[in-house]
């Protein structure tokens, strides 16, 4: 059974080798993550290089999405060769917003403008929220807090502010540094972490640009409360949504998590935008080979909310048994999809279109014609022409029953494709004469053993055929092969 859901996987130690990559591309993996908050350009683009080469060998398409670190707020280093210090609850300690070696009492945080975004009653959480601190005064270059809930503080852990009015995390200049390098590494997709509204993806796509007309495809990775408010306008601009569940989970009651996980997918759902549901699906699995019943509930429980892909971080990138989590979240994605093709509530929802924008409300209506006559008539799979993959993701937005072939006439968008609900990817140039488009798409999917010779496909294109996106126009009933 072909699966419809795609699998995410973070690259890491635990899969660098050429080898590891193509087990776990061979395995199932359809996108691969590489965090820019690790490893050197070296190493990065040797990953690169890999991961490319694994996926020409086993003649797939995979795309790659390089995620930006963003604003890291973090402590200081400890001294060097000193224990853990410990941070009792009912304490005090000063903090200062520079990074300053941690002590006893006090904590150093690498944010500059901390003392002017934080006031009393402000929480400060350490290390994912396992530490918490509440700002009891504030004064001209420090902060005093008492400790709410303790632990042991290691050096350089990580630093939420839940609430506080932090701007311009979206493109530190480090991040800056990094799209450069993504940019001649021509990746598929960068992940944009601590996202606030739409704007920081205009400024995303600004510095892109300085690098290269041809940009990849944005992910906003929703992780903060303010983007959560701004959730259907970042949507609208993005070529992709992250449900960044770790992060989310410490900016918000962790309660809320699940509300708010179905809410992003919703929206993606209903306007048609390719989301990704992470952090901690299998997170057992980095050291133990078998997943936990609630893990295994996680997962199928994203797919019944409609998400496109599931995520692998830390299970991947670092843990014991890559190949395992890998295989098991393929088992738990067929296992949900047995009865069909999963086709949320929102999904069903008309596309929001600006109604002066006619090209794109035909394009629409024939991409709900086209789930329609998929379901009244016996087509074996849908066979969609496109430029810029905007024609497959509406067709994709529906849940059609037959799998989605999408037909481009470039490599870079039949490759970003690959993060899609349900679709497969040829790549077949564009000529002026539809029929010979049609035949040739038909003999490659035949080849490519997407579907087998004399059955029927629907085919979702224009006429005439052109080199502008946005124009289809066309449903078109054909036997494969003729």
């Amino acid at each position: 059974m072909e699966r419809r859901v795609k699998i995410v996987s973070t690259l890491g130690p635990a899969v660098s080798s050429p080898e590891r990559l193509h087990e776990l591309i061979a395995a199932g993996v359809d996108v691969v993550r590489i965090n820019a908050a690790h490893g050197s350009n070296e190493e990065r683009s040797a990953l690169i290089r890999s991961v490319r080469e694994a996926a020409r060998a086993l003649g797939r398409r995979v795309p790659i999405l390089f995620d930006l670190q963003g604003l890291k707020i973090r402590t200081g280093p400890l001294p060097e060769g000193a224990d853990p210090i410990p941070v009792a609850r009912g304490t005090s300690v000063r903090i200062v917003p520079t990074p300053v070696p941690t002590e006893v009492g006090l904590i150093g945080v690498n944010y500059a403008p901390l003392l002017s975004v934080i006031g009393p009653g402000s929480r400060v959480l350490i290390s994912d929220g396992l530490i918490e601190l509440h700002i009891t005064e504030v004064h001209r270059d420090h902060a005093d807090a008492t400790v709410a809930r303790g632990g042991l503080l290691l050096g350089r852990q990580g630093v939420t502010l839940p609430g506080a009015p932090i701007t311009g995390g979206a493109l530190t200049e480090a991040d800056q540094k990094d799209v450069a390098f993504a940019m001649g590494e021509k990746v598929d997709y960068l992940g944009l972490s601590f996202i606030n509204d739409a704007s920081d993806l205009d400024r995303a796509r600004h510095e892109a640009r300085k690098h290269s007309d041809t940009i990849p495809g944005l992910i906003a990775k929703i992780e903060r409360p303010e983007a959560l408010m701004n959730l259907r306008e970042i949507a609208s601009r993005a070529d992709g949504l992250m449900v960044a569940r770790g992060d989310l989970g410490v900016q918000l009651p962790p309660e809320q998590v699940p509300r708010a996980q179905k809410e992003i997918i919703g929206v993606a759902n209903e306007l048609g935008v390719p989301v990704i549901t992470a952090t901690q699906m299998l997170e057992s699995m980095i050291t133990q080979p078998v997943a936990t019943r609630a893990e295994t509930s996680d997962v199928a429980n994203a797919v019944w909310d409609g998400t496109d892909a599931v995520m692998l971080s830390a299970e991947t990138a670092v843990g014991k048994y890559p190949i395992e989590a890998v295989l098991t979240m393929d088992r738990i994605i067929k296992e949900v999809e047995k009865d069909g093709p999963v086709r949320s509530e929102k999904a069903a929802i008309h596309a929001t279109i600006d109604p002066n924008d006619q090209a794109h409300r035909f394009a629409d209506a024939i991409a709900r014609a086209a789930y329609a006559l998929a379901v009244d008539t016996p087509v074996r799979c849908l066979v969609v022409f496109t430029k810029t993959g905007s024609a497959v993701r509406r067709v994709a937005k529906y849940r059609p029953m037959p799998p989605i072939i999408a037909v481009a006439d470039n490599e870079e968008t039949a490759c970003r494709l690959g993060l899609v609900w349900g679709v497969r990817s040829i790549v077949v140039p564009v000529d002026p004469d539809p029929d010979y488009v049609f035949r040739k798409a038909g003999q490659k999917i035949i080849e490519e053993g997407l579907a087998e010779e004399g059955e029927y496909a629907l085919l979702v294109g224009s006429l005439p055929m052109t080199q502008e996106a946005g124009r289809t126009n066309l449903v078109h009933f054909r036997q494969l092969g003729t």
